[in-house]
């Protein structure tokens, strides 16, 4: 095996780790190794992402944009002492929208019509969820009506990709709407919520970049043919 591809593994064991010790964090209310696992997200997918990608793409561009912007939310969700704020809302948003700029190309070549007819029904999702939280959003309202419009479009096209991809985009949008009940849906009682949040999230985000990464067409342990040249073609 490559040493770059045994990096890479062990890349995605380390994250599997620090997933399960943020969630025994949580149910233990270890608030300090819930910040430091929960920080660590992101720089894993991302070292992740740059020990498969061969060179630099759009698409690999828009999913570092991606990470970035959510490990940004992250920290801002840990740091303010009301996590349901514009700003967090917005990092969000721009985390969906470098997610669903690097989903689009592959959904417009590769469409499966019984995932996309799978997919139609988290529209009326998201829209459900949106009428049922609009009044406890307050202020917040286009800030979240944004956001339910980037969180839909990003799971939808999720589905044309792969399995790994349309997993990852349906466990982001439980994540999020199990959250928005928790944040603006007044009298939702969800047992575990926090739990079921965090953990949906990171498998989610993990399947979501693990299906991007196995649809590259080079990783960068992946050989050549001798005498022949390697052409990689991508929007």
């Amino acid at each position: 095996m490559p040493p770059i591809r045994s990096v890479h593994l062990a890349l995605w064991v380390t994250y599997a780790l620090v997933v399960v010790m943020h969630i025994g964090a949580l149910v233990a209310g270890s608030e300090i190794l819930r910040w430091i696992t929960q920080l660590l997200f992101a720089p894993l997918l991302t070292a992740a992402l740059l020990t498969a990608m061969p060179r630099s793409t759009r698409t690999t561009t828009l999913l570092l944009c991606g990470v970035t912007c959510a490990w940004v939310g992250d920290f801002l969700g840990l740091a303010l002492p009301t996590p349901a704020t514009p700003a967090v809302v917005l990092c969000f948003i721009a985390a969906l929208l470098c997610y669903t700029g690097a989903l689009f190309p592959r959904w417009s070549r590769t469409r499966d019509p019984l995932r996309i007819a799978l997919a139609i029904p988290y529209g009326g999702v998201v829209i459900g969820l949106f009428v049922a939280c609009a009044d406890g959003a307050g202020a917040l309202l286009p800030v979240v009506a944004a956001y339910a419009v980037a969180l839909a479009t990003m799971a939808f096209l999720s589905a044309g990709s792969n399995g790994l991809t349309w997993s990852g985009g349906t466990l982001f949008l439980l994540s999020s709407s199990l959250l928005a009940m928790d944040w603006f849906l007044p009298g939702a009682s969800i047992a575990l919520s926090t739990v079921l949040v965090m953990t949906t999230y990171a498998v989610g985000h993990a399947l979501l970049i693990g299906g991007m990464i196995h649809a590259m067409p080079q990783r960068r342990w992946t050989p050549c043919r001798s005498g022949s040249a390697l052409v990689i073609v991508e929007n």
